[in-house]
């Protein structure tokens, strides 16, 4: 997700987390399962159509993927704004139930400005539910912001298995509650989160990771093979830069920053990760660039450095902010039946 921010002066990067009390999810549906998968999905949409778009790998090669439903979006969004970005891909540990979010935002329309957006921008969540990946319900929108809250941007979600619901986060700023119009000065954006079970009531939305002088968008976990080790990708604003940090404490554990940027070379935001089905321990990584993803590659997320291109001359063009979900034999089948390219 990108906007002009109007904050041009921050000092140097705090590594620190907010205090946060509750409990860390024992296991998450970024954990692998015995089933072996044989593909990946990438949820999407495009600048020009603000709907979810699905491309379907060519079995396990993440370098080639197909256009689903022969190039048309598979979700188009009926309430709110009518239209999508930051699509994301969430489902249970057991895989029967699949929810497909996204940010309430359409850039095409009328009199649209990215500073309203952050004003007075939609405090929820378009959302669709499945069961089998290929029957849809209708989209609902879903607030999960408080009252204070500017925007809510680029949610993503994580099933855990030990309280049977899930970690939704999000990016928004806050403003002061007696400036209920939103005109004055807001927050720096942070990440925040809430928990649900059916992703049609949520606990009260707090803060995950809120930077005293960095604005920060964008967050996409990564499970890295080993019980609560992950790393977390971000977005720096003011740079538009993004980072990592890894943990081996779990989502709410702590959490150490690898020195510098992934690629500080250009403008990068929206990450989208995801495991090698074939190789163990190699990581793939998309990153925005403002026109589309372009794709890095690493066997050490934490390492500085150690994200490198993918030479991937057949990835396709045009993919924006959204995610990547390995698919088993009957999804990836289900998937490739109901909508072929």
């Amino acid at each position: 997700m990108h906007f002009l921010t109007s904050i041009t002066t921050l000092s140097a990067f705090a590594a620190a987390t907010l205090p946060i009390t509750l409990a860390a999810p024992a296991s998450s549906s970024l954990q692998p399962r015995a089933d072996p998968f044989v593909g990946y999905l990438v949820s999407t949409f495009s600048d020009v159509t603000p709907a979810v778009q699905f491309h379907l790998s060519k079995g396990n090669d993440a370098s080639s993927f197909s256009f689903l439903n022969k190039g048309q979006p598979v979700l188009k969004s009926t309430v709110g704004t009518k239209g999508v970005r930051d699509v994301f891909l969430a489902h249970d540990s057991a895989r029967t139930k699949y929810y497909m979010i996204a940010t309430d935002l359409d850039i095409n329309a009328a009199g649209f400005n990215w500073d309203a957006a952050t004003r007075t921008g939609s405090r929820g969540i378009v959302v669709w539910s499945s069961k089998d990946l290929v029957n849809w319900s209708a989209a609902s929108l879903r607030t999960v912001e408080s009252a204070n809250a500017g925007m809510t941007w680029a949610p993503s979600a994580v099933w855990d298995d030990a309280t049977s619901q899930f970690y939704v986060f999000w990016s928004s700023r806050l403003y002061a509650d007696s400036d209920t119009k939103h005109t004055g000065s807001a927050s720096l954006d942070r990440i925040r989160y809430t928990t649900t079970k059916d992703f049609v009531t949520f606990a009260p939305a707090k803060d995950y990771l809120a930077l005293s002088d960095t604005p920060l968008i964008d967050q996409e976990f990564q499970y890295l093979g080993k019980a609560n080790n992950f790393a977390r990708f971000l977005k720096n604003e003011t740079v538009n830069q993004v980072y990592v940090e890894t943990t081996t404490g779990g989502l709410f554990g702590q959490w150490s920053r690898t020195p510098g940027y992934v690629r500080p070379e250009s403008p990068r935001e929206g990450p989208a990760s995801f495991a090698d089905n074939v190789t163990p321990g190699l990581y793939h990584l998309l990153l925005d660039d403002y026109t589309q993803y372009v794709s890095y590659q690493s066997t050490d997320p934490a390492k500085s450095g150690a994200w490198t291109a993918s030479n991937y001359p057949n990835f396709p063009k045009g993919l924006k902010h959204g995610s990547v979900t390995p698919l088993t034999q009957k999804e990836y089948n289900a998937v490739a039946a109901k909508y072929p390219a």
